[in-house]
């Protein structure tokens, strides 16, 4: 969610030496109380069936720790929803995601548990051309409104059961908005998601309305801008080539925030933040 980030090998194997390190020092947290023998951090792979949604950080991780240890037999899914209904069907042991996530599955269930969370953060960005320079001061505007508010914390907590975003900005003056920005449709916010990642964007179970955490703070930042707004589903693995070819004016959708997006797009701030987890099935 996080969706897919392209890391180097190099990137993948630091990020994996640190979070293994911090599990051996205690550094990492076992979330909701892993029960003996469970899977309760990366070092527990081996053996067990991980499922993990493709082109995301935790498939990328455990992909290096795979191709060290051939027990570990990783199980792929398109979506995140799929992870955890094989995880409820018991055929697989955990599903190694993010906390975002996690929290949605694990908060106040009683078949789900968090088993571990690592202490390195992974913070998430709204995502623009580069040229949207006025149009990215405006939404980065409107984001520390909402932290300086209290509104992001808001959003959070209704969304996830936690507040993701405490820390991410400190904003202790009302911030102005800028006027001065363009968008592709005239009163209109455009923006690109990819509809089917809870509690971030999915849809109410009738599949009439989005929902979730995201959709959310479109919306705020939509009345905040001014402007209506739009949302265009789009599958995660076109969803950067929709932006460069100008189908929507930015992506809101849980994009992790990495030198190769930076490179090549406007990546805001960060507005929330994130772990990666793993969560079981308790009993």
């Amino acid at each position: 969610m996080m969706k897919k980030r392209t890391l180097g090998i190099l990137c993948l194997t630091m990020v994996l030496a640190f979070v293994l390190a911090a599990c051996g020092n205690g550094g990492s947290k076992s979330g909701d109380g892993a029960a003996a023998g469970t899977v309760s951090s990366p070092d527990d792979f081996a053996g067990h069936k991980i499922a993990v949604q493709v082109d995301t950080t935790s498939a990328d991780l455990i992909d290096v720790l795979a191709a060290k240890d051939s027990s570990i037999e990783v199980q792929r899914y398109e979506k995140v929803t799929q992870c955890f209904d094989e995880l409820a069907l018991g055929r697989v042991d955990a599903v190694y995601v993010d906390s975002v996530v996690a929290a949605y599955y694990t908060s106040g269930s009683e078949e789900y548990t968090r088993s571990y969370l690592s202490d390195e953060p992974e913070p998430m960005a709204i995502c623009l051309a580069k040229d949207a320079g006025a149009l990215t001061a405006a939404v980065e505007a409107a984001i520390d409104t909402m932290y300086f508010d209290g509104t992001m914390a808001d959003i959070a907590l209704k969304n996830f059961g936690e507040d993701f975003t405490e820390g991410v900005r400190d904003v202790t003056e009302e911030p102005v908005i800028p006027t001065d920005f363009q968008t592709m449709k005239s009163g209109k916010l455009t923006v690109g998601s990819e509809i089917g990642y809870p509690p971030m964007e999915y849809t109410t179970d009738d599949g009439k309305e989005f929902i979730g955490f995201d959709i959310d703070v479109a919306r705020k930042l939509g009345e905040l801008l001014g402007l209506e707004v739009e949302f265009v589903n789009t599958s995660w693995d076109g969803i950067f080539a929709g932006l460069e070819k100008g189908q929507y004016d930015c992506i809101i959708s849980s994009v992790s925030i990495t030198p190769e997006r930076d490179e090549k797009y406007t990546l805001t701030k960060p507005y929330v933040a994130n772990r990666q987890c793993i969560v079981v099935k308790n009993g």
